[in-house]
C-alpha cells in the first residue's frame, strides 16, 4: 500500500478543481487557521491546506480535534461559492453529504450516516467531523473555510472516546490500512460536487439528498437545553424536534441520542 501525502502523489490522484492548489504540511497548529489566512491573501476557490498532524485542531462547539501523525486526514478547503452569509449552515450539510458518500465508497455494506449538523457516523460511531467558518464582505460570502477531520487508519482511542469513535480501517474488511491519498482525493471530489450543486440548485437538493442518510431520525434526542424526537431537517437545514410543547427548530445545537 502506498500512503504518501506528498504534493506530487496527490496531484496524480486529484481530478477536480478542489485540491489543484495545495499546501501540504508535516505539522501545523490548525489547518482552519492556515486556510483562513490563505483566503485573506487571495487563495483561489478549491485551495486546500493539508497536514499530517495538528497540534491545536478545532472541532465544533470549541472542542479539540485530536490529530496524531501518520494515521488520519486533517485538511481545510477555501471555497468561494456565490452564496449569502445565511447559507453557511447548509454548506456544512452539503460538505457532509460529500464526506458521507466518500466514506461509504470505501465501506460497501456498512451504514454511513450524517449526524446533524456536522458529524459522520459509521454504524453509529463517529469517524469524521466538519467545521465551516465564513468570511463575508457586505452581504455576500467572500470565502468559506471547510475543515474536515477523518479517522482513516487509527485503531486506538483515549478512554473517553472508546466505543464512540471509529475509523475507516476499523470498519473495513480485513482491517488493512488505507491509502490516505486515495481517501483524500475521493473526499475532495465528492465534497466539491455537493457544495457546487448547493450553490447552483439551492437548498432543496441538499435537504432531499440528506434525508435517507440522516442518523437518529425518529429517535429521542437531547441537546443543550432540551429533549425531543428528531424529525429531520427543514429547508433551511435546521433540525426539527418534536417536544411536549410542540415542534421546535434547532439552528445550532449539539444533539445526542437519549438512551432508553
Amino acid at each position: 500500500m502506498v500512503d504518501n501525502l506528498r504534493r506530487e502523489r496527490l496531484g496524480e490522484l486529484i481530478s477536480g478543481r478542489w485540491g489543484r492548489s495545495l499546501t501540504v504540511k508535516d505539522s501545523t497548529a490548525s489547518t482552519m487557521d492556515d486556510a483562513s489566512s490563505a483566503a485573506a491573501e487571495g487563495a483561489r476557490d478549491g485551495h486546500v491546506v493539508l497536514a499530517d498532524q495538528q497540534t491545536r485542531g478545532r472541532g465544533a462547539h470549541g472542542r479539540q480535534w485530536v490529530s496524531p501523525p501518520s494515521s488520519d486526514l486533517y485538511f481545510s478547503v477555501v471555497a468561494r461559492p456565490p452564496l449569502e452569509p445565511s447559507s453557511t449552515a447548509l454548506v456544512t450539510l452539503a460538505a457532509g453529504l460529500g464526506v458521507r458518500e466518500a466514506v461509504a465508497s470505501f465501506l460497501p455494506g456498512r451504514t454511513v450516516q450524517v449526524k446533524w449538523p456536522n458529524d459522520i457516523w459509521i454504524e453509529r460511531r463517529k469517524c469524521a467531523g466538519i467545521l465551516v467558518e465564513s468570511r463575508t464582505i457586505g452581504m455576500r460570502i467572500d470565502s468559506v473555510i471547510i475543515g474536515v477531520g477523518l479517522n482513516v487508519n487509527r485503531m486506538q482511542w483515549p478512554p473517553e472516546l472508546d466505543g464512540a469513535a471509529t475509523s475507516l480501517r476499523a470498519e473495513a474488511p480485513g482491517r488493512e490500512p488505507l491509502d490516505r491519498a486515495e481517501v483524500l482525493a475521493a473526499l475532495l471530489s465528492h465534497m466539491e460536487r455537493w457544495v457546487h450543486r448547493f450553490a447552483r440548485d439551492g437548498a432543496a437538493v441538499v435537504v432531499d439528498a440528506l434525508r435517507p442518510s440522516l442518523a437518529l431520525l425518529g429517535e429521542p434526542i437531547r441537546w443543550e437545553d432540551g429533549e425531543g424526537i428528531f424529525e429531520g431537517i427543514d429547508r433551511d437545514g435546521a433540525a426539527r424536534v418534536r417536544t411536549p410543547a410542540g415542534l421546535r427548530s434547532l439552528h445550532a445545537a449539539h444533539i445526542e441520542p437519549v438512551e432508553v
